[in-house]
């Protein structure tokens, strides 16, 4: 019943999805005792987050402030370009909902912030599609990878989905690969710079090996954490299942972007395996693509029952997660 209901009143969807983030941010920032987890140094823009990061409340007003905006600028991608054929506001729920739903989350962290500029180059990639010439739109897509993997270094295999992106969408031209790279490295020249006039002695390198190398990983988890990674598993493989399935169905255009999320999917997952952090936050970029895949699961699908257990179990699971 409440996925048929936030079915046919997408503004209900909308505003359900901003109070139910609103709520879980706001519980893990006043819970008596609760503290905002600690970034890593697996960025190169180390210093402004260890500036904010004792600056509780600041921390998680940009946190939030960038999540809405990112869901936000996300949704109305798929809704510009038709992705998913009608107008909704189910991705934006699912990725308000996928970052909010762990208390390690809650914050302004490098992967956060380095999945909106993310979700700006794949704008600028699907832009490209109807365009004669793109060599601006490649270059802003690079531009905006460069200055991801500044702030979360393992952002840096999205160059690949750049190249695999414009395979698929465009024919070859030598010049839009090349301004990607030039976009990409640009970011880097800047800060070289910045660094070497105000920022000499910082050790950059050390800081980031040391995380890459000494950084030992514990996989203990409460029966919280469990049943909600189960969760998250079993509704993830169904509707993955079903959006292969459905590639097909969709016009030409539509097709080459859902083939463009599933490799979204597995550069991401990529991410996640050389990132020496293994906690959720090195889960977050998977919230992009995923956000997508379920949206086109829960408005597509013709059965009744299981969609609406599946989206009972999510909401659950994400409840009992955070409050029990």
């Amino acid at each position: 019943m409440l996925l048929r209901l936030f079915k046919n009143s997408p503004l209900l969807l909308l505003i359900s999805g901003i109070i139910l983030s609103s709520i879980l941010w706001l519980s893990t920032v006043y819970h008596p005792g609760a503290s905002l987890y600690p970034d890593t140094d697996i960025t190169l823009l180390a210093p402004f987050f260890d500036r904010i990061h004792d600056l509780t409340l600041l921390k998680a007003a940009l946190g939030f402030a960038v999540l809405i905006i990112e869901a936000a600028t996300w949704n109305k991608i798929i809704n510009k370009h038709s992705l998913l054929r009608q107008t909704s506001y189910f991705p934006f729920f699912f990725m308000v909902l996928f970052l909010s739903c762990r208390a390690s989350l809650v914050g302004f962290y490098p992967a956060l912030a380095s999945s909106l500029f993310l979700v700006l180059a794949i704008n600028k990639l699907i832009s490209s599609y109807v365009k004669e010439r793109a060599l601006s739109e490649a270059f802003d897509a690079g531009l905006f990878v460069g200055i991801a993997t500044l702030i979360y270094i393992p952002s840096m295999v999205f160059l690949i989905l750049l190249w695999i992106g414009l395979l698929i969408i465009r024919t070859i031209n030598w010049r839009e690969w090349a301004c990607t790279i030039i976009g990409f490295l640009l970011p880097f020249l800047f800060t070289y710079t910045y660094n070497i006039v105000f920022n000499p002695h910082y050790p950059w390198y050390n800081k980031i090996m040391s995380e890459f190398f000494y950084h030992s990983v514990h996989l203990s988890f409460s029966w919280e954490q469990i049943m909600m990674m189960v969760i998250f598993l079993l509704t993830a493989i169904g509707c993955l299942w079903f959006f292969v399935n459905r590639i097909t169905d969709n016009v030409v255009k539509s097709q080459k972007f859902w083939i463009l999320m599933l490799w979204f999917i597995v550069i991401a997952a990529g991410s996640v395996l050389i990132c020496p952090v293994k906690d959720s936050r090195a889960f977050t970029i998977l919230a992009v693509p995923g956000s997508f895949v379920l949206s086109a699961y829960f408005l597509k699908t013709r059965s009744k029952f299981i969609p609406e257990l599946l989206f009972l179990s999510l909401l659950g699971g994400v409840i009992i997660s955070m409050f029990f």
